[in-house]
């Protein structure tokens, strides 16, 4: 079932995301003055030089290529073969490390390996037979109200010197403008009209402020979804994403909140069985890829 393992209670339930946001922006400027040199220059992440685990970018570029290049949809899982779980979650905790937007981190993965409940999500799933053959399929849950997580993301970069001390009261500040869109989304329309009018009579670019609260959740979700399929791949797996689901359907299976968040995919895990590994000699075809890229210009 669908946990809120991530933020404390105060901040899942939002009660107290104000006065959680004043104790960290004051935190900021208690530690400010304690703050070495180092630390007011950590706004950004550690460089591969102080990272025990650097590879040479060589040997990592052929790795995530490799990967990249090998996944495929598999849409006939083998039964008979079940994946290591010990791997499965050295995979998710990786995932975790996937970019999101101000590191708010909205987006929560259910992992079901049960049979009961996976004969439950097929038919959500809208009779899918991946989601009952895989040993695992992972459930992508977006937040749509992500910036609930804003003060406890603070205290983490404070705490471990990701973020500048002075940065405290400009982050909240910032997460709380771009995010928070007010009852039914109202400020949310309005801070974007404004930012639109203003940018195009001043000429002085402002932040394109999200209006769809889905919209931004699913974006934030799909990044860690695929990076779990490259890795999954690396692992040795075969994945299968779907996004033909019914999210309703999902969510009532799982438990998920339905106000507070969305389901844009689904992935299955295992392997593919003889005959549908035969096929993935055959690969979908992309353009080429100046068809796709650009360079400088649209």
């Amino acid at each position: 079932m669908f946990r809120h393992s991530r933020c404390s209670n105060k901040a899942r339930n939002g009660t107290s995301s104000g006065s959680s946001g004043f104790l960290a922006t004051l935190r900021s400027l208690v530690t400010w003055g304690r703050a070495s040199a180092t630390v007011a220059s950590s706004s950004s992440p550690a460089s591969c030089g102080r990272t025990a685990g650097c590879i040479s970018a060589g040997v990592a570029l052929d790795a995530v290529e490799a990967a990249v290049r090998n996944r495929w949809t598999c849409r006939q899982f083998d039964t008979a073969k079940t994946i290591d779980l010990d791997t499965l979650r050295r995979v998710l905790t990786a995932t975790t490390r996937a970019p999101t937007g101000f590191n708010l981190q909205g987006w929560h993965a259910v992992v079901v390996t049960s049979t009961a409940v996976r004969e439950q999500l097929v038919k959500a799933a809208l009779g899918q037979p991946q989601v009952l053959q895989a040993p695992a399929t992972v459930v992508f849950v977006g937040d749509m109200e992500p910036e609930r997580n804003a003060p406890q993301a603070l205290e983490m970069g404070l705490e471990t010197g990701y973020y500048d001390p002075l940065y405290g009261s400009a982050y909240l500040r910032n997460v709380y403008y771009f995010l928070h869109g007010g009852p039914m989304q109202s400020m949310a329309a309005v801070k974007s009209a404004v930012s639109a009018w203003y940018s195009r009579a001043a000429g002085t670019p402002l932040v394109s402020v999200p209006v769809s609260r889905a919209g931004y959740a699913w974006k934030q979700t799909l990044i860690p979804a695929t990076t779990f399929v490259q890795l999954c791949t690396a692992a040795g797996w075969d994945t299968c994403m779907m996004e033909g689901i019914d999210e309703e359907a999902v969510k009532q299976v799982l438990g998920v909140p339905t106000e507070r968040y969305t389901v844009p995919v689904i992935v299955s895990v295992g392997y593919a069985t003889a005959a549908e590994a035969e096929k993935r000699q055959v690969r979908s075809p992309r353009f080429a890829t100046p068809h796709t890229v650009r360079w400088n210009k649209f």
